[in-house]
């Protein structure tokens, strides 16, 4: 998802039909001390009554982690999934499995654990806007209520796409400034980023992001509506 958009594209739908759903799945014999919160966020089109699904826009994976509340949070991670566990091996000491003293110098020292980023997929026509820096934005700042920051690893999910390391060096690029521009900064050198989300960063720049968005061209709302309407009538 890189953040500038290209020009002359239109947006497949109205923004301000978007709305995101959140899931969370616990299983019966799970008492919370086995495995760590699990988010899905879904991202849809829905019509003015909010009854009808009208399009899919993307998909978001968060966890919450905290070394307190999950026992052996680092290998939890580390089986999890590959990108994940680049996370937990770069925020995670294995040796005790509490986050890296140095954390402290990047992220809130008070707080719930950390917000890690898992994923973040947009269907193709609308990539490329700008949208999908928005709705992790706003994704961020609902489940990291209380959590110390929030971390991702930029790489592009699309691996198949990248015909050479080039390409792949440049989607890693674009992704790296799409995150940066939410307030993420790199920790240590291993390719992870971290947002302190006791500061003011996301806050500020979402804003800014979802203004920049809403001034792309895009189908007017009504008129959208009625094709619905026209679309369940055939």
């Amino acid at each position: 998802m890189t953040q500038q958009p290209v020009p002359g594209r239109v947006l497949p739908g109205p923004v301000s039909a978007i709305r995101l759903s959140y899931h969370c799945e616990q299983g019966w014999w799970d008492t919370g001390r086995d495995e760590p919160e699990i988010w899905h966020v879904s991202a849809d089109l829905y019509d003015y009554e909010g009854e009808e699904r009208a399009g899919h826009v993307g998909d978001f994976e968060f966890i919450r982690a905290d070394p307190y509340t999950t026992r052996d949070l680092f290998g939890v991670l580390d089986g999890y999934d590959g990108d994940v566990g680049a996370i937990a091996e770069s925020i995670l000491n294995p040796a005790t499995g509490h986050f890296h003293d140095d954390l402290d110098d990047v992220v809130d020292v008070l707080g719930l654990g950390m917000l890690l980023m898992n994923s973040a997929t947009l269907t193709r026509p609308w990539r490329g806007f700008g949208v999908g820096a928005v709705l992790a934005g706003k994704a961020i700042a609902r489940l990291g209520a209380g959590a110390r920051g929030a971390a991702c690893y930029p790489a592009p999910l699309d691996r198949a796409d990248l015909t050479d390391d080039a390409a792949h060096h440049a989607a890693v690029a674009a992704l790296q400034r799409t995150w940066s521009q939410l307030g993420f900064q790199p920790y240590r050198n291993d390719g992870i980023y971290v947002l302190n989300l006791a500061s003011v960063a996301l806050s500020e720049a979402l804003p800014k992001l979802i203004e920049r968005v809403e001034s792309l061209p895009q189908p007017d709302r009504d008129a959208w509506e009625a094709t619905l309407g026209k679309a369940g009538e055939e």
